[in-house]
């Protein structure tokens, strides 16, 4: 008899021992998750206007006389987050693309400008998460600039435009975002001709 209550007492300890770590592991979660959301409530604002700030320094360096941009809205295709035309003063200089290619490391955003005859005005990286030394190397303004002036709507990998060795994804990446930006040109400028030739 007295081995059963000693089986008894240890079942009781066990079950109180068991629901005492439970309910403290579910109030430590509970104030993790309050601490987080208070973090993201007073962080959210401030992490959308360094991305607005990184997209419009983007636009005036790829556009350095740009004076306004207006976001376009029935030229979306897939993979692209926005457009913008691009204005100083009245003339219009051409768009600029934000495109979201898939990397080796995840989702890209590129931004991909096309002045209005079609060629490629330039391209810049906002953020990627390509392994450093090799996918990070298409960050590269050197390797970007091969693209500035290209006009064909369809560029390729090692025929239009040179690949890094170590970087394929990366690079076929950023070659689909221009090609993505570019293939928009007719809809937004729909009298222009490209020449296909550069």
């Amino acid at each position: 008899m007295p081995k059963q209550t000693n089986k008894k007492t240890e079942n009781t300890t066990d079950t109180k021992f068991i629901v005492v770590i439970t309910v403290k592991l579910l109030v430590i979660s509970m104030i993790t998750a309050l601490l987080l959301s208070c973090v993201n409530a007073l962080t959210v604002n401030k992490i959308a206007e360094n991305a607005e700030r990184e997209k419009a320094e983007a636009i005036s360096s790829i556009f350095p006389e740009a004076e306004s941009n207006t976001p376009l809205e029935n030229v979306l295709f897939e993979g692209m987050s926005a457009v913008y035309k691009v204005h100083a003063g009245e003339n219009i200089l051409g768009y600029v693309a934000e495109v979201n290619p898939l990397g080796f490391g995840g989702e890209m955003t590129v931004m991909v400008g096309v002045c209005t005859d079609g060629t490629v005005a330039g391209v810049k990286l906002i953020s990627h998460s390509e392994t450093p030394g090799l996918g990070s190397r298409v960050e590269d303004a050197n390797y970007l600039g091969q693209y500035v002036g290209k006009d064909k709507s369809t560029l390729k990998p090692k025929v239009d435009i040179d690949i890094i060795t170590g970087s394929t994804v990366s690079s076929n990446a950023i070659l689909d975002a221009v090609n993505n930006a570019v293939s928009i040109h007719k809809m937004i400028f729909p009298g222009s001709l490209m020449g296909g030739t550069k």
